[in-house]
């Protein structure tokens, strides 16, 4: 059942209550007054008769002072009297007024008290009539009371309606938001991300309004992050294999050439009859060619590897990667000061990921002259900065975050880490910051 069907019949059922709890109450009092005002009629009704049988020994008419009390019951809304000879005939009854509108008959035997009838023996003088009897009679009360009482229940019946018809619709106005919020929730749970509900309602409903329209912004938000960050992978990915083309061509390439110069030499001299120390000569520059060549592809493997290099550590593997960008720009000063640490592979991994993305950019996108890099080591944190004097940032105002900035900005934070990349001054330049806490159980579950 829906929520406004639930506090529909929470509404009604209260309604209900309240109706039978004054029915109730009615026929309490109802009752009350019925025999209060029988009890009363039935009184005075006895106290005639026992005045009349107490004034027949002085009456010089019995018949007519018997028929006059009678008669001066004729028309009475409760009491009969009705005068009974030896053989329980009756010989004289008043005449009960009757009521206007009867009520129900469920009713008056609800209301009716017990059978309430008095017998008073009368005098001798009396004959034939030797008893009187007073014979209470509800109907006419009973009806009195039910009109009025069918006029308050149709008054409480009433109100209890416009209660609940005004109950309900303030509740119908307060709930009639939430479809609103709901549908909302739905074209967000899609994917729908721009849709925004209008804050209105009760203060409770608004605050959920408010609340539903940020939570959509910020999934809006994150949903262009991921876009820019997709772009923006798809872009490096674009660029490092365009590197890894240059790599090979300018630096594999000659030594490669130079390989197949000097066997296409040796061939020759082989099929002339050349000279041995000549041949000797060319083979030994396919040597080094090929070692050169081999060089150059552990260097260009390193850069591809993510982490530290097979056997070494994080020392060992940032000396060699500052040892290949010396070697590829040797009009660079390169720095590096690493602290004995073990923060974990996970950690060492991370750290030369960075180290690698801020030493590229500062060769990439500036003209530096020095480029430093810091790894140091507190209590419960490893520290890493690579800092450059290559003029600061070089790119347009929509690039600044770089390629690869983003995402290791989002590895490093996913381990509990704080990134971030700045300008300096003097001499201009840009300072690439991380700080990684020690081997934690998140970076102990990215390790398993």
């Amino acid at each position: 059942m829906s929520l406004f069907g639930r506090l529909a019949a929470t509404l009604a059922g209260a309604m209900v209550a309240v109706l039978v709890l004054g029915a109730a109450l009615g026929y309490w009092k109802a009752r009350d007054e019925v025999e209060a005002e029988l009890g009363a009629a039935r009184g005075v009704a006895v106290n005639a008769v026992t005045r009349l049988i107490a004034a027949l020994p002085a009456s010089s008419n019995v018949s007519a002072d018997i028929a006059s009390l009678v008669s001066t019951f004729n028309g009475d809304r409760h009491v009969r009297i009705l005068m009974i000879d030896a053989f329980g005939q009756v010989r004289m009854q008043s005449a009960l007024a009757e009521p206007g509108t009867r009520a129900p008959a469920f009713l008056e035997r609800l209301l009716a008290p017990a059978q309430d009838t008095t017998i008073l023996p009368m005098s001798p003088r009396a004959a034939p009539i030797v008893a009187a009897m007073v014979v209470v009679m509800p109907a006419n009360e009973i009806a009195e009371i039910w009109s009025g009482l069918a006029l308050d229940l149709a008054l409480l019946l009433l109100f209890a309606l416009i209660t609940a018809g005004l109950g309900l619709l303030v509740v119908d106005r307060a709930l009639r938001p939430l479809g609103a919020l709901s549908s909302a929730f739905h074209r967000i749970g899609s994917g729908d991300t721009r849709t925004r509900v209008p804050v209105s309602g009760t203060p409770e409903v608004a605050r959920l309004a408010r609340g539903v329209n940020a939570m959509a912004e910020r999934l809006e938000g994150l949903a262009r992050d991921r876009q820019r960050l997709a772009e923006q992978l798809s872009r490096l990915a674009d660029e490092e294999r365009a590197e890894l083309a240059r790599d090979l061509h300018d630096d594999v390439g000659p030594f490669l050439f130079a390989v197949d110069v000097d066997a296409a030499s040796v061939k020759r001299l082989v099929e002339a009859g050349g000279e041995p120390a000549e041949i000797v000569e060319r083979t030994e520059a396919i040597r080094q060619a090929a070692g050169h060549a081999r060089l150059q592809v552990r260097r260009i493997l390193g850069q591809l590897r993510p982490g530290i290099l097979p056997g070494l550590g994080l020392v060992e593997t940032l000396d060699h990667l500052v040892e290949a960008a010396r070697s590829r720009h040797p009009a660079i000063d390169f720095a590096l000061q690493v602290d004995d640490c073990d923060p974990g592979p996970v950690v060492e991994a991370l750290i030369v990921r960075a180290v690698r993305e801020g030493v590229n950019n500062a060769l990439r996108h500036g003209r530096p002259r020095h480029v430093t890099i810091r790894v140091a080591e507190t209590a419960d944190a490893v520290t890493f900065r690579v800092t450059d004097d290559g003029g600061g940032f070089q790119r347009p105002e929509g690039e600044r975050s770089g390629y690869g900035l983003l995402g290791m900005r989002e590895r490093v934070e996913g381990l509990g880490g704080r990134f971030s990349v700045a300008e300096v001054g003097l001499p201009a330049g840009v300072s690439l910051f991380g700080e990684l806490p020690r081997t934690t159980d998140r970076a102990r579950e990215a390790a398993e």
